[in-house]
């Protein structure tokens, strides 16, 4: 089983899929076609989901019998930058870990569930297990987005969970945090910084911005903490503005994100970005404030009763269940009404120049989740 995992995360990592919009990288179009040809050399119905130029998404099937139940694994293809690593996409092995760019997040999840193809090639299932494998994922799922929408309508009979093998550590992953990108925009009039009273500047009321979103980050640390996810959070994302020390600033923006928890109301947010704005707008000065909403991810958890949380500590009793940080494709899913858990591998440095992700974990995951497939679906 090593071997096998081993060869086909070496064949993953060897391709260059990053991200197109984060670090100018070539896409996930190769990589899509590789995983596209195994499924099919495996005799797998599959069918590649064009993104945009050289991105694609893929799905296969192996089939199980009819009437039964199926469920979906999930692994994203694209990866973060390369900056400052040394033969990124070539496998290394030093012991237990498994370097290169995308073996930890995700391609080790990959292989795991392309070994998996394998097996289940062989033997198969007791319902239908749908393979997804998503592109874009790093930035916007837009891959995820596209399946839930164009692919997940026509699947019959609908698939009863899925299972996300983003890496956690061997946890079952059942719930983790939104997010919402907010920005404010300031406009002036620009004038020589030596008539000030002929301008109008942007930049000085952004204090009022400043001093309120410290205020409001207080308030989200005060609150009781969500037993599996902690607290809701902020912090600042980027400000720019002006053109020359010697211009009074025209233009000024100040972006920022705030992480949100399951369960909190969509308002409660959309009222934080009204504080913001109110506070510019109460200082004198002549200026326009625009305030927006930039893009919103949602918090998801998984419902409580979902089988698939049973089925995958039956198979792995020191698994538990798990909030999580980050955000993941999941949350498109579970809330397409497929209850989503993530469980995957252990490593580091996802996104880090010294990424690694455990052999004897991606052996230990595929076999649990053999496992928890054999079980009725």
């Amino acid at each position: 089983m090593e071997e096998r995992i081993i060869g086909i995360l070496s064949d993953l990592v060897a391709v260059n899929s990053v991200n197109p919009t984060l670090s100018a990288g070539p896409g996930e179009g190769e990589i899509a076609q590789l995983i596209f040809h195994h499924l099919k050399r495996l005799g797998l119905e599959a069918e590649l989901y064009s993104l945009a130029a050289a991105r694609a998404s893929v799905v296969g099937v192996v089939r199980g019998r009819p009437g039964r139940e199926s469920m979906i694994l999930n692994g994203h293809i694209d990866t973060v930058g390369v900056e400052g690593m040394e033969a990124p996409f070539a496998l290394r092995r030093e012991g237990d870990r498994l370097y290169g760019r995308g073996a930890y997040d995700m391609k080790g999840g990959v292989a795991v569930m392309l070994a998996l193809a394998d097996s289940l090639a062989a033997h198969p299932p007791a319902g239908d297990v749908w393979l997804t494998f998503s592109a874009d994922e790093e930035d916007r799922s837009l891959g995820t987005e596209q399946l839930v929408a164009e692919w997940l309508p026509s699947v019959r009979p609908r698939p009863a969970a899925a299972v996300f093998l983003e890496p956690t550590e061997g946890e079952i992953g059942v719930g983790h945090k939104g997010f919402s990108w907010l920005e404010i925009e300031i406009e002036g009039r620009a004038a020589h910084g030596s008539r000030p009273e002929e301008g109008i500047d942007a930049i000085i009321p952004l204090h009022g911005a400043l001093a309120e979103l410290d205020r409001i980050r207080a308030e989200l640390a005060a609150r009781p903490p969500d037993p599996l996810l902690g607290r809701p959070s902020l912090h600042g994302g980027t400000l720019r503005g002006g053109s020359a020390p010697s211009v009074v600033p025209a233009h000024s923006a100040l972006r920022w994100e705030r992480r949100t928890l399951p369960g909190e109301p969509p308002q409660a947010v959309a009222s934080e970005l009204a504080r913001v704005a109110g506070a510019v707008r109460s200082i004198p000065g002549g200026h326009r404030v625009k305030e927006g909403t930039v893009f919103i991810r949602p918090p998801y958890q998984t419902p409580a009763d979902a089988a698939i949380i049973r089925r995958l500590q039956a198979a792995a009793p020191a698994s538990k269940p798990v909030g999580l940080s980050f955000w993941a494709d999941s949350a498109l899913m579970g809330l397409a009404g497929i209850p989503s858990v993530l469980f995957g591998p252990a490593g580091h440095g996802a996104h880090a120049v010294d990424e690694w992700v455990s052999l004897k974990s991606l052996t230990h995951v595929q076999a649990v989740l053999q496992e928890a497939i054999r079980g009725d679906c």
